[in-house]
């Protein structure tokens, strides 16, 4: 019994550590404050009248004519009812609310992905924190893309399950698979799954290539056996949401065109007659080096917003260039707007890169094998491994914002650092020859020291739309004086005399954001390469490593999650957050939509009759118990 107590302990603290974080993280959440999510307020506009019919008849409204005119209501509100995993998705999060309820589930699943893959359970904790507070999860859920981040929340403990089942565990492993690929599907949104499914496919491809060298062909077959059964039943629940989305998807853009001409008169190639346009898959992807910001946070700039904006760094500019850097953007990246950067953790990436090069483990291969499709279609080349995949991968144009695939690494970066922290502090799993572990470890130091010092490895400090403006403006100049070429000279020449003149200064402010960051993580580097070797020398217990790492991981990771989520108390109190009254109804009513309505009421039969009654309804209704008193 004691031993049992014993092995329990780590999991009551992984749970009460993860829901007092979370809390902590979303605290005004339980002072009765909701996020301010744009998005969710748009939702509440475009549900209201699905809602109300709900309310008021007790049933589901499958067409609504509030949106472009009419279309069909799946995938705006529709409840579907036999789907009695989101009971069990509000269970797993010990119904905590909203967004607390979101950032718990996703350390939560990840601990579970780390008991799966047989580490020690504190590093699994650890893995936790990194996972959990990725920027990922913090700015899209500040944004109110509450399916995506909760769809998130379950890809780890999904892929945990398939690598638990084809390494020993055969009927939990599957089970554990079963459940958190249910509700995964059962979170709604596909694109999230879709990259969960790339991950799962190449996992146990390699998994069962490595079972057939084991000469394990038998159980192989059981557990492929297992998981397509698992599979089939984690499908079930999501049927009715899967099935009407496939009808529907063929009547918007994601489907196919009716067109068979293009503007210019040439046909259009049938492969280009499904799935979406190919720059607007690519509006938000990465530029040159962007990626870098899973490392370094403001490797582009960090957040869309005016140098201005900022005190202490406009002050640095020289006076004269006040005015025109304080209007430039702080991003100098590729997305048309971006609310802040994918941060996956200086100490998490370093020991992934780590654990690349030096564990032994099998698993290592597919993952090396991700890491390469994920970062080559992040970026917002049209070209290369993005047209490839645009135009041959099944389904993959049917997706925009493709920069999201970087969720498989927030999923198999915090993996293999503590599959590599679990065999450091075992002293097994490893490559032996510490010569070359030195080497190694120096290697991915120095990386770190070359992007510090060498900012212009990462690109260019002028934004591909600043280049563009340049152009534009000559060739608005060249079309507008084509008959004074001494005007266009003299224009010209300004122009030009901008570009040599601003650039510079702002090329300046930029990298002096660039490096104050990069140095950030060098140093954060430095620390965890320290800690590492001294724990790989038997100089430190396994413990005091896990807790030394385990700090500067949480520290690290979120720092910057409060950079664009906080309470900073400076801009108002809870900036980011509103009274979850006022967040029923985000949008009032303008006195034209009051004369619309008093006009068209009168051909409503029975209208005050059917408004007591909604208005009966929404007191009594849990959806509106922030607004009973009001």
């Amino acid at each position: 019994m004691k031993s049992i107590l014993l092995k329990a302990i780590p999991h009551a603290v992984a749970i009460v550590l993860f829901a007092i974080l979370s809390s902590m993280y979303f605290s005004p959440v339980l002072d009765g404050y909701s996020l301010r999510q744009g998005d969710i307020n748009q939702h509440k506009g475009m549900s209201k009248e699905i809602s109300d019919y709900r309310l008021l008849n007790g049933d589901e409204a499958l067409w609504t004519d509030s949106m472009f005119g009419g279309m069909p209501a799946y995938q705006i509100s529709v409840v579907h009812e036999n789907n009695l995993l989101r009971h069990v998705d509000q269970l797993i999060k010990l119904y905590l609310p909203g967004p607390i309820g979101i950032l718990f589930m996703s350390m939560l699943g990840f601990y579970i992905f780390a008991l799966c893959l047989r580490v020690n359970p504190w590093l699994g904790i650890v893995g936790g924190f990194g996972f959990g507070f990725a920027t990922i999860n913090i700015l899209y859920l500040g944004a109110g893309h509450v399916s995506k981040i909760n769809t998130i929340a379950y890809m780890a403990p999904a892929l945990g399950g398939l690598i638990l089942a084809t390494r020993g565990k055969l009927i939990l492993g599957g089970a554990v698979f079963a459940l958190f690929f249910a509700l995964n599907l059962s979170a709604n949104h596909l694109q999230m799954t879709y990259y969960l499914a790339m991950m799962l496919g190449l996992v146990a491809l390699a998994e069962g290539i490595r079972l057939i060298v084991e000469k394990k062909v038998k159980y192989m077959l059981q557990a492929a056996a297992v998981l397509i059964v698992a599979s089939v039943i984690a499908i079930l629940p999501s049927m009715s949401n899967l099935l009407t989305t496939y009808e529907y998807s063929k009547f918007t853009t994601r489907g196919g065109s009716e067109l068979t001409i293009q503007p210019d008169g040439k046909p259009i190639d049938a492969s280009e007659k499904s799935g979406l346009e190919t720059e607007y898959i690519l509006d938000y992807n990465f530029a040159k080096g962007e990626a870098w910001s899973m490392v370094i946070p403001n490797v582009k700039g960090g957040e869309s917003g005016a140098i201005g904006n900022d005190k202490e760094l406009i002050t640095s500019v020289p006076k004269e260039f006040r005015e025109q850097i304080g209007g430039s953007n702080k991003y100098w990246g590729a997305q048309r707007y971006t609310g802040g950067a994918f941060y996956f953790g200086a100490a998490i990436m370093f020991l992934f890169a780590l654990g690349l090069i030096f564990m032994k483990d099998s698993l290592k291969w597919p993952f090396i094998v991700l890491t390469i499709v994920a970062i080559g279609l992040c970026s917002a080349d049209p070209g290369g491994m993005n047209g490839f995949f645009i135009s041959k991968f099944p389904m993959y144009s049917k997706f925009r914002d493709s920069k999201m695939i970087l969720t498989i690494i927030q999923v198999i970066a915090p993996a293999v650092a503590i599959l590599f922290l679990d065999k450091v502090i075992k002293g097994e799993g490893l490559i032996a020859n510490r010569k070359a572990w030195l080497i190694g470890t120096g290697g991915v130091v120095l990386v770190a020291i070359i992007l510090y010092a060498a900012p212009s490895v990462t690109g260019d400090f002028i934004s591909l739309q600043e280049h563009q403006i340049i152009t534009k403006e000559i060739k608005e100049a060249e079309k507008t004086y084509a008959s004074n070429p001494a005007m266009l000279e003299k224009v010209t020449n300004q122009i030009r005399m901008y570009e040599d003149t601003i650039y510079p200064e702002l090329i300046d402010v930029r990298t002096s954001i660039y490096k104050q960051d990069a140095g950030r993580s060098l140093l954060i580097i430095v620390i965890v390469a320290g800690i590492v070797v001294v724990g790989y020398f038997r100089k430190i217990p396994g413990l005091a490593l896990i807790a030394a790492v385990g700090l500067i991981i949480a520290a690290d990771q979120m720092t910057v999650c409060k950079r664009y989520l906080n309470l900073d108390q400076t801009k108002g109190q809870y900036y980011n957050f509103v009274k979850a009254s006022d967040q029923l109804a985000p949008s009032s009513a303008s006195v034209a939509d009051k004369t619309i309505l008093d006009a068209e009421k009168i051909s409503v039969q029975d209208f005050d009759g059917k408004k007591t009654a909604l208005l009966a309804q929404m007191k009594e209704s849990h959806l509106y118990k922030d607004a009973r008193n009001k």
